[in-house]
């Protein structure tokens, strides 16, 4: 069982063991420590890196139609940006969390620790630091890299994302290095206090490859794409679910539930999208009902799955429909609270073994070596059932089922990608495929644009996200402006990992 605290608690505990200046020395208390142990940083670090994807899933999942606003033409569904919202904390709270909430934390775990000859802390620190680069970067850009926590710098240059790619190859293999040679019993509260793998540094591996394996997949555009390399990294990877880089809440109060849960109330206005739901209920899949369909999502009062077409909205709320039972109801499209990661208590996943499996079988695939992409596919397929919490017998039908390939020479890269936009539902890394694959329809089953996209696109779909208006905007605007950051379709503008 793992041990779940609540971070909002510990988060108040690092504020106030940090907040000391030196005008009260005087004061110093030999029985309160003034400096945090590093252990101590542990808990808010792990519940930041959750925070910022969950803050921006709200808004990236309607780029992915994960889900769609309740009501028609919302800015997101039609790929708008924060600039046209009115709205300036929306889709920025990664990049707040990747410099302040993890980064700087980060910085001041390590040093802690190595004043007191923890290595475990620099292996740790770097793995979620390659992790974070990673995420941030795939969705904002170019970003403060060289100068992001010089504190003699009031303004901060941007990097490409180019430079700072070959940063994260450097960070995660300093990781390694460190997990390799560190000894976890060093510190004897880094089980307790370390709540993703409670400083099993062997997990912690295999986490670093999982963040090489996805790094050197999102270069599938490029001449320099080496999928035997893509292969190596998940084969050092997650060796099963048991691995999973998951992040753990209490749930027993708002204070401590999963952002998605429906204590926190984040998802009120959102409805499931139209592609996943025709995934799972055989409209793309040969007619065959997936048995995820029903462990995943909430049906109408029909008793039929339902999942909006964008950037319509809701069209069934407010007709009549007859139960079941013969009753005459309005009709709607539920919420998703009470299914899969919409409960207050779920684990919320940042990278998966299921994941790594598509991954393997992608670059397979491109690779030309079909039998492994096969059996990597039936892999991750199986695993996310076993995830979601499918029977083993019922998983085996499907698998062996006219919904999917039995023969290697069947597969498509359509049937890997969209089993993996099924099986990384709610996550952001979705985004990131389909913008490798430009959107498109034939790759991801049943996919399409919206018909409507806002003005300012100009006719082209969102590539990236504004970093956060407070820093960049209104404080390093001339960085943000050499970057292009001041025109309207900015957000439309594609990220170097994309491009060939």
């Amino acid at each position: 069982m793992k041990k779940r605290y609540s971070f909002s608690l510990i988060g108040l505990l690092i504020a106030g063991l940090t907040a000391c200046d030196d005008y009260l020395d005087i004061n110093d208390d030999p029985y309160l420590p003034q400096v945090a142990e590093p252990h101590l940083y542990l808990p808010q670090i792990a519940y930041a890196m959750a925070e910022g994807e969950m803050f921006d899933s709200r808004y990236v999942g309607e780029y992915s139609q994960y889900w769609s606003y309740v009501n028609p033409y919302y800015n997101y569904d039609m790929h708008g940006s924060r600039g046209t919202a009115d709205n300036p904390s929306a889709a920025a709270q990664r990049w707040r969390n990747h410099y302040w909430s993890i980064g700087s934390n980060v910085n001041e775990v390590m040093k802690a620790a190595e004043e007191r000859g923890y290595g475990a802390y620099e292996g740790i620190g770097k793995a979620i630091m390659a992790w974070s680069w990673l995420q941030a970067t795939d969705t904002y850009g170019p970003m403060p890299y060289q100068q992001a926590w010089d504190n003699t710098q009031t303004k901060f240059t941007y990097d490409t994302q180019e430079y700072i790619y070959g940063e994260i190859d450097k960070l995660a293999d300093e990781a390694l290095v460190a997990l390799e040679a560190a000894d976890a019993t060093e510190d004897v509260n880094l089980p307790e206090w370390e709540l993703i793998y409670n400083g099993d540094l062997s997990k912690w591996r295999k986490m670093v490859y999982a963040v090489k394996a996805r790094r050197a997949n999102h270069l599938s555009n490029k001449a320099l794409y080496n999928p035997d390399q893509v292969i190596q990294y998940v084969d050092n990877a997650f060796e099963s679910n048991d691995d999973n880089l998951n992040i753990y809440f209490e749930g027993n109060s708002s204070a401590t539930a999963n952002f998605l849960g429906a204590s926190r109330a984040n998802y009120n206005n959102y409805r499931q999208g139209r592609v996943v739901i025709e995934l799972l209920d055989g409209t793309q899949f040969n007619g065959v009902e997936d048995p995820r369909l029903p462990l995943m999502f909430n049906a109408n009062p029909d008793s039929d799955y339902h999942g909006v077409s964008f950037p319509l909205g809701d069209t069934l709320a407010g007709q009549m429909t007859v139960t079941p039972g013969g009753d005459t109801v309005a009709n709607a499209i539920p919420r998703m609270y009470g299914k899969y990661l919409f409960l207050d208590g779920a684990p919320y996943p940042l990278m998966t073994y299921f994941e790594l499996q598509f991954i393997k079988a992608e670059a397979a695939f491109h690779k030309g070596d079909l039998g492994t992409a096969l059996a990597a596919f039936q892999e991750g397929v199986r695993s996310h059932m076993d995830y979601v919490g499918v029977d083993a017998g019922a998983a085996a039908d499907y698998l062996a089922s006219d919904a999917l390939p039995q023969a290697s020479t069947d597969l498509t890269l359509a049937h890997i990608m969209s089993q993996k936009y099924i099986a990384l539902f709610t996550n952001n890394e979705t985004w990131a495929d389909l913008r490798r694959y430009d959107y498109s329809g034939d790759v991801f089953m049943g996919f399409a644009l919206p018909d409507t996209l806002r003005p300012e696109n100009m006719g082209k779909p969102v590539e990236r996200c504004l970093p956060t208006q407070y820093s960049e905007y209104d404080w390093n605007q001339e960085n943000i402006a050499a970057e292009g950051g001041l025109e309207n379709d900015y957000h439309t503008k594609p990220l170097w990992f994309t491009e060939p």
